[in-house]
């Protein structure tokens, strides 16, 4: 079953394949054995590859949400079609809410240079703190957001400049 994952605002295609003793992913030209076993009140044993993982997940539609070590992740199914048309839309890219939730603290303004991993903003959603962080570097050109303000699931955050204008 191939699909698009996208997590951290980056796609990755994968699929996860059924074998004899459980399942598979495979993401690019790698494959791992993977398992995920229920334990009741959201938390799951997930094995990948030989990394053991005690998580949280809340599902909700093709939106899921991992809660492991500390951090949140928004993971969310993408129609392959609708990434193609997304592809061809140009301009500069935006960072989106991977959940509804509000935003706490917003540490970038525009103009300011980030770099990849860098910390964007804060926001709570589902009694969780999430960090969101810049995915690639470059130059905030808009901060569409502001501490207090709810925001429903893909709204657009901040935009990046142009790679064309960051000169």
């Amino acid at each position: 079953m191939k699909k698009i994952i996208a997590l951290e605002d980056r796609e990755h295609p994968c699929a996860l394949l059924r074998t004899a003793d459980g399942y598979e992913l495979q993401t690019g030209e790698r494959r791992f054995a993977c398992a995920i076993e229920a334990l009741g009140d959201g938390r799951h044993r997930v094995r990948a590859g030989e990394e053991r993982r005690e998580v949280h997940i809340a599902q909700h539609g093709d939106h899921i949400w991992i809660h492991v070590d500390g951090r949140a992740y928004a993971l969310h199914r993408i129609n392959p079609l609708d990434a193609l048309a997304a592809r061809g839309a140009g301009g500069g890219d935006s960072t989106l809410s991977p959940m509804p939730g509000t935003i706490l603290t917003v540490q970038v303004q525009p103009g300011d240079a980030v770099e990849a991993g860098q910390v964007l903003l804060t926001m709570e959603s589902m009694k969780l703190e999430v960090t969101i962080t810049a995915p690639h570097d470059g130059e905030i050109a808009e901060v569409l957001c502001a501490p207090g303000q709810t925001v429903p699931v893909k709204a657009a955050l901040l935009r990046f400049a142009d790679k064309e204008t960051q000169a």
